[in-house]
């Protein structure tokens, strides 16, 4: 059933849009996009085999208001079915067990705006109003400056949930500007204050981030609620070509509830004459540990999206292969130098029509219990997506 508050939302964000007769489109320059998708995925456990199946829906929804004004909302649905309670216990070490006992994440039908935000832009300003996307950062599996919307490692590149916020940016070049943006949360003094510069200097481009978020300490069991502290955080990246290799480097200082640590994400791509693309990452996190065991607040801060990694030290590799006009092969790894545990990424992508693709993904976990990646469970999805296109801008 469609929650009440998640209804309103979709229906405010297409009023905005002025979603008119359509002798209205031409006027505002109206573009309707979307996609369809559906996934099955499977995978097996210690208490056998689970099945998931679900369909997603999303519309964009793109307008221009007027002179500099423009507005933009995404409705997402997606719907599950199959195995949609998902017990902790399978993914957590044996000694944990009898900490989450028969706790378990059910996996409810979703109806969200993924953005719904109006751009004003009076000159070199540039005013953001709404639910947006402030996804920063130059590494391309773990961001240190990425505060709010963290990607999911085993797939960097799927899409992300906006963030709620008003954000300014002023031009000062073609590759420079400097944004601020205010994340409201409780009150002022608990909303999230983000200031960043970003300048192309050599071939280079460069970033500075100043922020201030609230977050909760890490909870010392798995039902206990903590209060929201003050983190602050300061960093930066830069990315750009060396001899043909691009290369990339991230990263953060943060103080959080008497806590200092340092996130760091170093890597590089080469694209080989046969097309064949060549990655690797390395990200060092000063709040993991370099060996398991890892405390049960620890588990629970990684799975609540706390926390990047339980290790110290991770290493993300991808290689690639396109095949004729169609067909992508590609191997990926998510390792954990510390405690030997890693996931081994097999994938398969095919674009049979220019609208349709097809994406298939195997996945192993490898390493001793306890460990990150030690969960000794391995499976697969299968991904279908067609997009689609309606009243195109003219």
């Amino acid at each position: 059933m469609w929650r009440a508050g998640r209804l309103r939302d979709v229906v405010l964000g297409f009023a905005l849009l002025g979603f008119a007769p359509c002798s209205a489109y031409g006027q505002l320059g109206t573009r309707l996009t979307g996609y369809l998708e559906h996934q099955f995925s499977t995978n097996r456990t210690d208490h056998g085999w689970r099945l998931i199946d679900y369909d997603r829906a999303r519309v964009d929804l793109s307008a221009r208001a007027g002179r500099g004004v423009s507005a933009s909302v995404a409705a997402v649905g997606q719907l599950y079915r199959g195995n949609t309670r998902v017990e902790l216990r399978d993914f957590l070490p044996d000694d944990l067990d009898p900490l989450v006992d028969t706790a378990s994440v059910t996996l409810d039908d979703q109806y969200f705006l993924n953005h719904a935000y109006v751009t004003f832009q009076p000159g070199a300003l540039e005013l953001i109003a709404g639910k947006q996307y402030l996804t920063w950062g130059a590494a391309w599996v773990f961001n240190p400056t990425e505060l709010f919307r963290p990607k999911n490692p085993f797939e960097p590149t799927y899409e992300r949930e906006g963030v709620a916020a008003i954000s300014a940016k002023v031009s000062l070049g073609p590759l420079s500007d400097v944004q601020v943006a205010l994340v409201p949360d409780g009150g002022f003094d608990t909303s999230g204050k983000l200031f960043r510069a970003r300048h192309h200097l050599v071939g280079f481009d460069l970033s500075a981030l100043v922020a201030v978020v609230h977050e909760r300490q890490a909870p010392t069991a798995f039902d206990v609620p903590t209060d929201l502290e003050r983190r602050f955080t300061v960093g930066g990246d830069v990315s750009g070509e060396i001899l043909g290799l691009g290369v990339w480097a991230e990263a953060t200082w943060s103080d959080h509830a008497d806590e200092r640590w340092v996130e760091t994400a170093v890597g590089g791509n080469y694209t080989l004459g046969d097309g064949t693309l060549l990655l690797l990452e390395g990200y060092y996190n000063g709040r993991g540990e370099w060996d398991h065991p890892y405390s049960p607040s620890q588990w629970l801060a990684r799975f609540s999206g706390d926390r990047r990694s339980l290790g110290k030290g991770l290493v993300y590799g991808l290689a690639s292969r396109p095949f004729g006009q169609l067909w992508t092969l590609g191997m990926s790894a998510l390792a954990n130098v510390g405690d030997g545990s890693m996931v081994l990424i097999p994938s398969v992508a095919y674009a049979f029509a220019e609208n349709v693709d097809l994406l298939f993904n195997g996945f192993a976990y490898v390493g001793a219990d306890g460990a990150e990646f030690g969960t000794d469970t391995y499976g697969a999805f299968l991904r279908g997506r067609i997009y689609f296109q309606l009243f195109p801008q003219p």
